[in-house]
């Protein structure tokens, strides 16, 4: 806050103007007298003085609507009002309106002058400077208050991560969650999903639908083309409508931000309402944005990831790991319900002959499609994972001995009879099959090492077998 205190002279004496000017001027204060009228609203808000010194005779039609005028500009300030004895009922009616003092005239001597306005001042500084201290903490609750909520929020996007692998839910508690920050009407977001763009549109209460027709267009302007091309657009409209009189684009003012990391573009979202946004407001919405891309990154990210463990990159098919934590869920049912479980670990038979005559390519090209093949032929129920290199495990809920070996020999001769090709090259393999069939108190481990052990009998008997022994 500017410490050197200004003072106003309302006065039409310039004599008087002149001597109070000087003397002021050696105590600090400076002075800016007026002998005439003046645009108070405008010189108050340029000049910003501590106190004004008014003569009561000095304005038309009368002192205290000048008062009330001064009292517009700042209603603080205050007026300190210079009467004769003969203008005291007048001096009376000022101090009604809101002055401050009065000071008789003639003055005794300039020093009562210089202690009542100089007190003035004073007392008016220390509610300015009150009035700056009570901002400053206002802004700090504001900004701390702000930095709790922004924290809620990472904490509630970060609880989302491994819990959905949807944008769209991630939107809607983003959603949830903006509202209790910025004022608008309605919240949307364009994503991607697949061979489409959504654009979802939550209104920020009940009310008129016609935002469904109005935002789209704005959040498809925005993005690249290249993501749009050839892609059908979804409108989705969340709730019940938006209290809101808008009913064209021209009508709504809005804050638009891309929904991107330093490696992928997500979509986009913006906030919309009839009034302008100010530059705090956007800038909250654009921090918010930034936590909304950084959670749909990790939430793609973790969906790669979890990927990985269950998917085996090769061929598509679930991993080892996958695959026997299935098998123990499906022994574990078998167990509690009594019910058949079948299992048959299937072999390439020569496949290091594929490799070495064809190259690793081929035989990776070969894996990916054997792999296909036997999951394609299983039903719904029934499982297929990669066991190890060449080595396929398929699990058969509900199926006994006799319906399993029926199964294993049907992909056997499927396999038997393909063509493989690879750049040209025709080759043919046959597969081998180990099967076992759950019972009573066997682990999964006891069951898996029956169906290996079944395995290297057909191999050692021939190969293109399926080989049923019980133990």
């Amino acid at each position: 806050m500017e410490r050197q205190k200004k003072l106003f002279i309302l006065n039409d004496d310039h004599v008087l103007n002149r001597i109070l000017k000087e003397f002021f001027k050696e105590y600090g204060i400076k002075v800016f007298a007026f002998a005439d009228e003046i645009d108070f609203d405008a010189e108050i808000r340029e000049k910003k003085p501590h106190a004004v010194l008014l003569d009561v005779g000095f304005s038309s039609p009368s002192s205290t609507a000048l008062i009330e005028k001064i009292k517009k500009s700042e209603a603080h300030m205050p007026v300190i009002i210079m009467a004769g004895m003969e203008e005291y009922g007048r001096a009376l009616e000022c101090l009604r309106a809101g002055a401050y003092a009065v000071l008789k005239k003639p003055f005794s001597s300039y020093e009562e002058i210089y202690h009542g306005v100089n007190n003035a001042m004073s007392h008016f500084m220390e509610r300015l400077e009150i009035r700056e201290l009570t901002a400053e903490m206002e802004r700090r609750f504001e900004h701390d208050k702000l930095n709790l909520l922004e924290l809620e929020f990472v904490k509630s996007l970060q609880r989302m991560i491994g819990e959905t692998e949807e944008a769209v839910s991630v939107l809607k508690n983003s959603f949830a969650l903006i509202r209790n920050f910025l004022s608008f009407e309605v919240f949307a977001a364009l994503v991607p999903q697949g061979d489409e763009i959504e654009i979802h549109v939550y209104p920020n209460g009940p009310g008129n639908p016609a935002a469904t027709e109005v935002v789209p267009g704005t959040l498809v302007r925005r993005m690249k083309k290249a993501l749009l091309e050839e892609k059908q657009v979804k409108v989705f409209l969340e709730g019940d409508g938006a209290e809101t009189t808008a009913q064209s684009e021209e009508d709504y003012k809005s804050v638009i931000v891309a929904l991107s990391t330093h490696n992928r573009t997500h979509g986009c979202a913006g906030i919309y309402r009839t009034r302008p946004f100010d530059y705090y407001e956007e800038s909250i919405f654009k921090r918010f944005c930034s936590h909304i891309s950084l959670t749909l990154e990790k939430i793609e990210l973790f969906k790669e990831v979890t990927a990985l463990s269950v998917n085996d990159g090769l061929t598509g098919l679930s991993t080892h790991l996958f695959i026997t934590s299935k098998l123990n869920e499906e022994v574990a049912r078998s167990e509690r319900y009594g019910s058949n479980l079948s299992i048959i670990l299937f072999d390439l038979d020569n496949f290091k002959d594929v490799n070495d005559t064809h190259g690793h390519l081929a035989g990776d090209a070969v894996l990916k499609e054997v792999g296909q093949i036997l999951k394609g032929s299983l039903r719904s129920l029934d499982s297929v994972g990669r066991y190890g290199g060449e080595e396929f495990l398929v699990i058969l809920p509900e199926t006994d001995g006799d319906s399993a070996k029926v199964i294993g020999e049907r992909l056997r001769r499927k396999i038997e009879e393909i063509e493989f090709m690879y750049d040209d090259n025709h080759i043919r393999l046959t597969i081998c099959g180990g099967l076992a069939v759950h019972r009573e108190g066997m682990e999964e481990n006891a069951l898996i090492k029956i169906a290996d052990d079944n395995l290297y009998k057909a191999k050692r008997e021939g190969k293109n077998m399926v080989c049923y022994e019980t133990k």
